[in-house]
Order: structure tokens, then C-alpha cells, then sequence
């Protein structure tokens, strides 16, 4: 027979446990997003925009917490379309969070610089902000995420995406590329190796570069834990090699192309 301290304790935790699923006790934790907290109330809406910027101007996307997707425009317009949602202990509580998200606008002719503004702290719920934008060619684009993976299809356009906790994934890319995060892989396939070449660095999480095989490049790529391989592409080696530092030329040379990462390891193929 258990001890009577025993039984209490043991009645004790059941109540606890039953109160947090009686009040929805939420904590989730993926797709770079977390919340913990009672976050039973949600609410949620969205915001859209249509800008013309000039020829060899700029955008600029600065987000918290939310996915990113940037897509190739077929009008010449920037479109951009954000879904705002907040979690908190009520709906009420929720609508009150949701009123306190703001995506802050500076529109110059040549520029378009958005910013997610919420207020911080677990205590006060979740706030999150994801963003589709559709990006004319002939546009620069820098995009800085803090927890949100970022994916960049059908570019032809210089892009930066950084982001802390979250992937960075693009395909049929054909503009310079720089890629940087913290948490998670970077994985580009481009259609044509730009001008500017390729620049991608991650601390923890694997890498995978896909490039046309007849593509000129200057390569360096350098891992700490992890391996590197190089496949279907004709790499003239330079200077010592390892299995976890490779520096050479493609066709000749070219382009720049400089993978970095700590944890993971790194695949650049020819297709």
C-alpha cells in the first residue's frame, strides 16, 4: 500500500495534468515557430499590397516569426500579400494581440522596405506574420527573418535571405544568391550561375547546391563536422584538400561560389 503523502501527490499531479487539458495548455514548437502558454483564443486576417518600383530598384522584407515564400511577378508589379495571426488565452485576448501587429511601410520610387513590428514576450501569446510575395525581375531583394523558413521560386533576381531559425530553400534561381541561418539546412537548384555567384552559410543544419553542369566557378567550401562532396561537375582542385575543405575551379573558373557550414555537410552537384 502507498504511503498517504504518496496517494496526495499522485492525485495531486492527475489535477494538474486535467487542468491543463481542460484550458488547452498549447505548446508547439516547429516550422522555426514557438508558443507555450495557454493559447485557446486565436485570431487572424490579412494585409495586401501592389507597388511600383523603378527598374534596378530594391525590396526589403524585415519579419519575427512566420514563413516567408517569394515568387517570380508576371506583371512588373510587387504584390505582396501577409497573413497576420496571433494566439493568446481567449479570442478576445487574441483580437487585442492581433490589433498590436503592424507591418510598417517606407515606399520610396526606387524602394520598398517592410518591416514586422509586434510586441514581444510569451506572456503576452503568439504573434506571427507569414508573407507571400510575388517580386518583378530586375529587382534586388533582402530578406531578414528572425524564427521561418524563407523560399525563393522562379528568381531571376539578386536575392539575400538570412534567417536565425529556419531552412532557406530556392529553385529555378538564376540571379547572384547569398543565403545565411543559424538553425536549419540551405538548399538552392538554379537555372544559371549569376554574375555575383553563390554565397551560403549555416551553423547547424546540411547544405545542397545544385548548379548546370557547364557553369564557370571559383569554388571554396569548408565544413567543421561533416563531409563534402562534388558531383557531375568538372572541378580543377587548388592547394591541399579534405574530406572537410575543398577549394578549386569549375570549367575554368568563374563566378564565385563559397559554402560554409559548422554541423552538416555539403553537397554541390552539376545537372
Amino acid at each position: 500500500m502507498k504511503p498517504l503523502h504518496a496517494k496526495v501527490a499522485i492525485r495531486g499531479a492527475a489535477c494538474v495534468a486535467a487542468a491543463l487539458l481542460a484550458a488547452a495548455c498549447d505548446v508547439n514548437v516547429g516550422n522555426g515557430d514557438f508558443h507555450v502558454g495557454m493559447a485557446s483564443g486565436r485570431a487572424t486576417d490579412t494585409w495586401d499590397r501592389t507597388y511600383t518600383v523603378s527598374p534596378g530598384g530594391r525590396v526589403e522584407l524585415e519579419n519575427g516569426n512566420g514563413a516567408v515564400e517569394v515568387t517570380q511577378a508576371t506583371d512588373g508589379k510587387l504584390s505582396v500579400h501577409a497573413e497576420r495571426i496571433a494566439k493568446a488565452s481567449s479570442d478576445e485576448a487574441a483580437k487585442q494581440l492581433l490589433a498590436k501587429i503592424e507591418i510598417v511601410e517606407n515606399v520610396k520610387p526606387d524602394a520598398v522596405r517592410l518591416e514586422t513590428r509586434a510586441p514581444k514576450g510569451l506572456m503576452r501569446g503568439g504573434a506571427e506574420v507569414k508573407y507571400s510575395m510575388k517580386l518583378p525581375a530586375g529587382l534586388a531583394v533582402h530578406i531578414t527573418n528572425t524564427n521561418g523558413t524563407i523560399t525563393l521560386t522562379g528568381l531571376a533576381n539578386a536575392i539575400e535571405a538570412n534567417t536565425t531559425n529556419g531552412g532557406i530553400r530556392g529553385e529555378k534561381l538564376s540571379g547572384t544568391v547569398s543565403a545565411s541561418t543559424t538553425n536549419g539546412g540551405v538548399d538552392l537548384a538554379l537555372t544559371k550561375l549569376g554574375d555575383g555567384g553563390i554565397t551560403a552559410e549555416t551553423t547547424n543544419g546540411g547544405m545542397s547546391i545544385e548548379i548546370p553542369s557547364d557553369s564557370k566557378a571559383d569554388v571554396t567550401a569548408h565544413v567543421a563536422n561533416g563531409g563534402i562532396s562534388v558531383d557531375n561537375l568538372k572541378l580543377e582542385t587548388v592547394g591541399g584538400q579534405s574530406r572537410r575543405h575543398v577549394e578549386g575551379r569549375i570549367n575554368g573558373g568563374g563566378a564565385r561560389i563559397e559554402l560554409s557550414t559548422t554541423n552538416g555537410g555539403i553537397t554541390l552537384a552539376g545537372k
